[in-house]
């Protein structure tokens, strides 16, 4: 299973309704406040246009889905600007560096997220009940 398809099944979980202590209704996404739901994201949309970024994450599984592809795409652009200074394209050197870094940082970002909520569910886990 690819990284995207990790994130987008996220979004697929089903959480108990708030109050009912049992397993939502077929076709109820994760609850936001008692009685209104998010539908999840349907099987036939492409990871690539999942979210919109006109209209922003509507899940925690949007938000950070939305979040890989956006370090994916600095690090594919970075990756052509490179490739076009080695060929001798147009693209300043500068500018290539600048990407590169932009790319680097945005990924730096992302893996330190990843393990701050590793760390914090430990620490949940860890608690006496």
């Amino acid at each position: 299973m690819n990284p995207i398809d990790a994130l987008s099944a996220l979004t697929q979980i089903q959480a108990p309704m708030p109050g009912a202590g049992g397993p939502m209704a077929p076709g109820m996404g994760a609850p936001i406040r008692e009685g209104f739901y998010l539908q999840p994201t349907p099987q036939t949309i492409p990871a690539a246009t999942a979210v919109s970024s006109a209209e922003g994450p509507s899940t925690w599984g949007h938000l950070v889905q939305q979040m890989v592809l956006d370090v994916n795409q600095k690090q594919q652009t970075a990756a052509q600007k490179v490739s076009d200074v080695l060929q001798g394209g147009p693209t300043p050197v500068h500018e290539a560096m600048v990407a590169t870094e932009e790319a680097n940082l945005s990924f730096e970002f992302v893996a330190e997220m990843r393990n701050k909520i590793i760390e914090s569910y430990q620490q949940i886990m860890q608690m006496q009940v």
